[in-house]
């Protein structure tokens, strides 16, 4: 195991709280039912995952305070915009205990207020400061693909006929472009803004990509029952294979993915390390 690298904790609160103001006023008093959206969906909080993970990575790798802030910000906008769109297209009326935006103010609110996030999102990586014009156009073209990719990973979770013949390795496939794609974005960014090596980046988007699944193996243990109408669950794929003791097999998986994420991290360099154990310690506080 590798051991993990302490980030400076009064830089990284002080950032934290910078970014949960950021987010909270994105969206202005002035465009009032999208305003009072999002202060619905902010409220309802969540882990922050993705704010944390982008601001674990650009800490270690020596981006500014301004760039940190920038890439985690970003990272959670779109991550909550997906959250969005995909309560509104599964049609889930509560999330972390709340009324999910279209429950409580209508579909046609959820989707613009989505839609607004993400061009937000797009705004804020165009802001960034200090930055190779060749740089931006590859992060605008990571965001871009990140959410373009998980679109069409949703897309294929909505297609029940087509979820209904998934193996175990179509399943894979789906969910690295639904969740693996923005599972993986703050650290990606963080790196392209650093000018890692492209070669080194392709490492840690396939790290990120097993994390994800693994990530989602466990959200789909828990919302087994609820998907089993017709969504895409890693819980009912495998259980055509293992009829019975499906969630060891499910176990199983979840430890095979994780063990080549680890696998892919240890070959990065050590100022990569960190990113790792907030993805790491989430996962594992999912476990049973």
């Amino acid at each position: 195991m590798i051991s993990p690298i302490s980030t400076a904790d009064v830089a990284f609160e002080r950032l934290v709280d910078s970014c949960e103001r950021s987010l909270k006023e994105c969206i202005a008093a002035s465009c009032p039912a999208l305003h009072q959206a999002w202060q619905h969906q902010f409220a309802a909080r969540g882990k922050r995952l993705r704010m944390h993970l982008a601001l674990e990575s650009s800490l270690a790798l020596g981006l500014t305070d301004h760039q940190c802030h920038t890439i985690a910000v970003a990272c959670e906008l779109v991550h909550q915009a997906s959250l969005i769109h995909d309560d509104v297209l599964d049609a889930d009326t509560h999330r972390n205990g709340k009324a999910t935006v279209w429950h409580q103010y209508g579909a046609a609110t959820a989707i613009c207020l989505g839609d607004s996030l993400l061009v937000e999102a797009m705004l804020q990586i165009a802001l960034l400061e200090n930055l190779p014009s060749a740089v931006r156009q590859q992060l605008v073209q990571l965001f871009k693909d990140a959410i373009q990719a998980a679109a069409e990973g949703q897309i294929d979770d909505c297609n029940s006929d087509k979820i209904a013949n998934y193996s175990y390795a179509d399943y894979c496939t789906a969910v690295r472009k639904k969740s693996g794609a923005l599972f993986g974005l703050p650290v990606l960014a963080a790196m392209l803004i650093s000018q890692q090596h492209a070669i080194t980046i392709g490492v840690a988007n396939r790290a990120y990509a097993e994390f994800g699944i693994a990530y989602q193996l466990l959200d789909d243990l828990h919302d087994r029952d609820v998907d089993q109408q017709g969504r895409m669950n890693g819980y009912w794929v495998l259980s055509r294979d293992y009829p019975t003791g499906v969630e060891a097999a499910l176990f199983a998986a979840v430890e095979q993915h994780l063990g080549e994420a680890e696998r892919l991290i240890a070959s990065l360099p050590s100022s990569l390390h960190p990113s790792f154990y907030v993805v790491h310690d989430s996962l594992q506080a999912k476990l049973p």
